[in-house]
């Protein structure tokens, strides 16, 4: 398992963990990120980053990125 802001754009991933308050589970959540989701990398900039889930695109902080932990596909 790793972090998601440590994959390379290109790369395919499922969400296995989320270590974040309630409150920013949550907000994620409303946007469709949760454990079990695939996403793949549109950008990664070694801080903030932009992902894709399905038709959506995301971008993702720095500080979140390094608390989520995906598994790579």
């Amino acid at each position: 398992m790793q972090v998601l802001s440590s994959l390379n754009v290109g790369q395919l991933a499922v969400i296995d963990q989320i270590n974040v308050s309630n409150q920013k589970k949550i907000k994620l959540l409303g946007l469709g990120i949760n454990t079990g989701a695939s996403i793949s990398i549109l950008r990664n900039r070694r801080g903030d980053m932009v992902i894709a889930m399905g038709n959506a695109r995301i971008s993702v902080g720095k500080t979140l990125a390094s608390l989520i932990k995906v598994r790579e596909l």
